[in-house]
């Protein structure tokens, strides 16, 4: 190499301020650990200037960077979890979290997660306001893969470590986000780039470390993409409909999947395989919840977000809602306001034309990307626009923009 890689200077220009910022260990990081980090992104550079062959340099720098993430990913992944059991159950946790936990505790008792208040869980404890009661002690808005999938890990974390933190299953699926990432693109600087910033985004990190769900309902969703870009349409759809029985936000992604399958597969047989796949997977896990209380299901996830029951999620964050409160035109930010009108106005001509983009070249990048621009608006002009939101937005970008440009495997 005759300079430096821009991944030798994103490295510690992401790490270092994390490492500062976050524990890396119960209590007082060792000054062994930040000895390691910096030797290893001191010859993370030192390599660019090295006189080797280009695989060879481009499979250390990989292999380097990988033990950066799991040194410093892994230090204070484990740091949080052990941290909160010595401490609190509530310490250093999103009240999502609390939540989850929650209502994996009653679907193993037999209650319904969606009719059941979090009175006297660890929830009610959680710290929302001095002068407001969390509103999601009266509502449980994910959807039912979020507090399935973490069964197993459950089991073998209370036999193993004699607890469970929910989230050691947010934390398996950064990895199995980063590992998908890095067999997606092939190019070694590209891929280094994708993995370096998918690790240590900085609009995504300090929520993942304190359990928000995006990074889990991003795990299925590119793994279903890369399983989709390697024509395996049938498995793909399925562990994309994974993705949709996560989180509501996934959902605005759907019509743009119909549309990019409709427009690429030139066998009709291939898109009614795939879409019996999706749908088979997302209602066996959601019909069966949805039965079970029709009216609390449909209150928790679709009515409180909306602002339609007696104790709804508020406007909150940094979007239309705020600034309609703002200007006084919003007083209550409880109560219900017809968002749907703003969306509607805004986002159906922002639908079509996204839909002819699509249709021009009918690619998962474009698909990624459509859904993202949609998404961002969408979110704008809804009742809430937080920051995690935004991280995740970041997420569906970056991804976008790595994508191979071709969707050949």
């Amino acid at each position: 190499m005759t300079k430096i890689a821009l991944d030798s200077i994103l490295l510690p220009i992401l790490v270092i301020p994390y490492i500062m910022t976050y524990g890396l260990s119960h209590g007082e990081t060792p000054y062994a650990l930040f000895g390691i980090i910096f030797l290893s992104l001191l010859v993370y550079i030192v390599l660019d200037l090295t006189p080797i062959k280009e695989q060879v340099y481009s499979r250390f720098k990989f292999v380097l960077l990988w033990f950066v993430i799991i040194l410093v990913l892994g230090s204070s992944f484990i740091s949080a979890i052990v941290s909160r059991h010595t401490v609190a159950p509530i310490y250093g946790v999103h009240d999502i979290i609390l939540q989850q936990e929650s209502a994996i505790r009653y679907v193993l008792d037999g209650k319904n997660p969606y009719k059941e208040t979090y009175f006297g869980t660890a929830l009610e404890e959680w710290h929302y306001s001095d002068t407001q009661v969390n509103p999601a002690l009266y509502h449980y808005v994910m959807q039912p893969w979020y507090h399935i999938f973490p069964l197993p890990f459950l089991y073998v974390s209370n036999r193993t470590l004699g607890y469970f933190d929910a989230r050691i299953p947010l934390y398996f699926l950064v990895f199995v986000s980063l590992i998908t990432a890095s067999l997606l693109v092939k190019d070694s600087l590209q891929k280094r780039l994708f993995v370096l910033l998918l690790a240590f985004n900085p609009a995504m990190l300090s929520y993942t470390l304190e359990g928000r769900s995006d990074m889990f309902l991003y795990g299925f969703l590119i793994v279903s993409l890369f399983l989709i870009y390697k024509r395996r349409f049938l498995l793909g759809s399925g562990v994309l409909a994974l993705a949709f029985a996560v989180k509501q936000s996934i959902w605005p992604l759907f019509p743009f999947f119909i549309a990019f399958v409709w427009f690429q597969q030139k066998n009709k047989r291939h898109i009614v395989y795939s879409f019996i796949s999706f749908f088979a997977v997302f209602v066996c896990i959601t019909l069966p919840f949805f039965l079970w209380d029709q009216h609390a299901f449909i209150n928790s996830t679709i009515l409180y977000l909306s602002g339609q029951t007696d104790h709804s999620y508020p406007i909150s964050g940094y979007g239309l809602g705020m600034l309609l409160h703002q200007l006084g035109l919003i007083q209550d930010r409880s109560a219900y306001y017809p968002f749907v009108i703003w969306q509607v106005i805004v986002c159906l001509p922002l639908f079509g034309f996204l839909l002819y983009y699509l249709k021009r070249q009918p690619t998962l990048r474009r698909m990624i990307l459509a859904y993202g621009i949609f998404l961002f608006v969408y979110w704008y002009m809804s009742r809430y626009f937080n920051n995690s939101h935004l991280g995740y937005l970041s997420l569906i970008f970056l991804t976008a923009y790595f994508w191979p440009e071709s969707d050949k495997s």
